[in-house]
């Protein structure tokens, strides 16, 4: 499994999780996540009321958008990495949105992650 199918995975896990659909139920927002090196891929995350979807395009106008290596990405989904500990280090950085408004995304956030190292845990998973 490659780290698009185990993200597309965590997501697809996450709509299925019906307290986590109650916690974000009045959240819509977009995320992109800027994965850098070379030849740069983005990945959008959208949250609509409880219902969160994953796309391979970089939307134009996110609420939200993160610059990461891919490997770093790649340690972030699989649980060898942790977000906060990226952010204070410099290895992902905010580029659109603000800090005062980050307490918006922390709960979708934070549950992909996650997920991704518990699939992970399970699934051999490559960077490609």
């Amino acid at each position: 499994m490659n780290i698009i199918e185990l993200t597309k995975k965590a997501v697809e896990l996450a709509n299925r999780d019906e307290k986590l659909k109650e916690k974000i139920k009045n959240t819509v927002v977009t995320i992109v996540m800027l994965c850098k090196n070379g030849e740069d891929q983005a990945f959008t995350f959208s949250v609509d009321k409880g219902e969160m979807s994953f796309s391979e395009k970089k939307l134009e106008n996110p609420d939200f958008q993160f610059e990461i290596s891919k490997k770093d990405y790649f340690n972030l989904m699989t649980g060898k990495a942790f977000g906060m500990v990226l952010m204070a280090t410099g290895k992902m950085k905010i580029t659109k949105g603000t800090w005062v408004e980050i307490n918006k995304i922390a709960t979708p956030l934070g549950i992909i992650p996650k997920l991704g190292k518990q699939i992970a845990s399970k699934e051999q998973v490559y960077e490609g």
